[in-house]
């Protein structure tokens, strides 16, 4: 759909913006509360536009690097849902299984990270993440 415009589109950037600020100081948790008041600030049918999903996002990654589960697993399922326009690289099931393995179920990690592989052909484990790549070789 796009991004939200008009001032209401401005007041979400200017919140994600300030959680970027917020997490570069290291106040994560007024960084992901920022990023969830500029989720509540989006229009019905939030999951349409574009932000939706770069917000998930962030908390997503703010909650993985921080080792926040309730948040990880509070925001987990919203990915799949949000911007569906978005192109389909397998990004979404990382998260889940990112989620998955910090939980500790290693299992579901597995079965999520193995569909991102195939989706990304390879290219969904960023820098420094080579414990989800290893978790595919692993017998469980």
């Amino acid at each position: 759909m796009g991004y939200v415009q008009g001032e209401l589109g401005k007041k979400i950037e200017e919140l994600m913006d300030e959680s970027f600020n917020q997490y570069k100081q290291e106040k994560y948790d007024e960084a992901i509360q920022l990023l969830a008041d500029a989720w509540e600030a989006l229009p019905d049918g939030k999951n349409e536009y574009d932000e939706s999903y770069l917000i998930v996002w962030r908390i997503l990654d703010i909650a993985v690097k921080t080792h926040k589960i309730d948040v990880m697993n509070q925001w987990v399922d919203k990915i799949f849902y949000a911007d569906l326009e978005r192109m389909d690289t397998g990004e979404r099931e990382m998260w889940a299984g990112k989620v998955a393995y910090e939980s500790g179920d290693l299992k579901k990690a597995k079965e999520y990270i193995k569909v991102a592989n195939k989706k990304s052909h390879g290219r969904c484990f960023d820098e420094g993440e080579e414990k989800y790549r290893e978790l595919l070789t692993q017998e469980l």
